[in-house]
């Protein structure tokens, strides 16, 4: 029911379209006296020829269009739809044309060729031309508008897939670390190791609550760097220091979520500190980018890397925007651009 009423909707309006062109090209013409009386009876012939034309193309669309898919073989469904509904509607409008000639009016079959009626096929067969082609077109643009659409929501969900992946990462890696550090903490002082364990199970709610978090601002980045500094201080003590300088426009700028908290793992990982030679780690804003440049100093016992944490951060990058972070190394410091989103 709703199929028909959306078909017979459609109808009327595509016979009104006709209507207006009839009465622009029949004036343009000079087609007989422009009155009311004239004007109701084409609308009455509109009406006649427009409404089965209009339902028996919908169908002939319907049908060719399941054939010949417009996704699948555009051109064949381009040429044989405007062809096959030409023929079609001249066909019916040949027929419809002698059914009120003979049936209705009682004229004689010959006469049906008379100019006048020709002149009506010929312009029946413009307006024809005009109304397949430019619906043709139509559809052609909606489907490939479809498909751009569709290829677009793909091209989302699979990026979505894939920084979710990526996200996963972060959470067990900031766990293994942990750990890692907790492990030596109990060796060393149990009542340390109490704390670090308190003031972790704090820190690890915000990477539960950010781990879904595509991107967060670097205010939400740069306090949660502290907290997690102030939990390595609970084992290094003094031995981390941290300067940082940030306009208020680069604190609401955004970088992917908890990319500063991977960096400065690494730092307190691969580097020997202590009191004296403290590990200095610096976090400034420069032309666009978060700059993390931390002291560099090899530890003796290295500790095993995955490799993981930077290569986390540069994949996300690649998702989320065309700037890639910079990374430079040399015997005195490693430093890490991170562009501001």
């Amino acid at each position: 029911m709703n199929n028909w009423y959306r078909e017979l909707r459609t109808a009327f309006i595509i016979v009104a379209i006709t209507y207006v062109i009839t009465l622009v090209v029949s004036f343009s013409l000079g087609d007989g006296p422009m009155t009311w009386a004239w004007a109701w009876e084409n609308l009455l012939y509109n009406l006649y020829y427009g409404i089965p034309m209009t339902l028996g193309n919908g169908w002939l669309f319907d049908y060719i269009g399941r054939r010949y898919p417009w996704d699948k073989q555009p051109r064949k469904r381009a040429w044989i739809g405007i062809i096959g509904s030409i023929i079609f509607t001249m066909a019916l409008l040949t027929g419809l044309n002698f059914i009120l000639w003979y049936f209705v009016f009682g004229n004689e079959v010959s006469m049906l060729w008379l100019w006048r009626n020709r002149t009506f096929l010929i312009v029946a067969l413009i307006i024809t031309a005009i109304l397949t082609i430019t619906l043709h077109a139509i559809g052609f643009f909606q489907e490939v508008q479809r498909e751009r659409i569709l290829n677009a929501r793909l091209r989302q969900d699979k990026l979505e897939m894939e920084l979710g992946a990526l996200r996963s990462q972060v959470d067990p890696h900031f766990l293994f670390n942990s750990f890692n550090v907790l492990s030596g903490l109990i060796d060393e002082d149990p009542d340390k190791a109490q704390v670090f364990l308190a003031r972790l199970s704090s820190i690890y709610r915000y990477v539960l609550e950010q781990r879904n978090e595509t991107t967060s601002t670097v205010a939400e980045e740069l306090n949660f760097a502290q907290q997690y500094l102030s939990l390595q201080q609970t084992r290094f003590e003094d031995s981390i220091q941290l300067d940082t300088q940030i306009s208020k426009e680069g604190l609401v700028k955004k970088i992917p979520s908890l990319s500063l908290q991977l960096l400065l793992e690494n730092a307190v990982k691969h580097n020997g500190f202590n009191p004296t030679n403290p590990l200095q780690i610096k976090i400034r804003e420069e032309q666009g980018q978060l700059v993390v440049q931390n002291s560099r100093k090899a530890r003796r016992s290295l500790a095993k890397s995955s490799g993981m944490g930077l290569q986390n951060i540069k994949d996300r990058y690649k998702l989320l925007s065309e700037q890639e972070p910079e990374v430079r190394s040399d015997t005195l410091s490693f430093t890490v651009k991170l562009p501001l989103l």
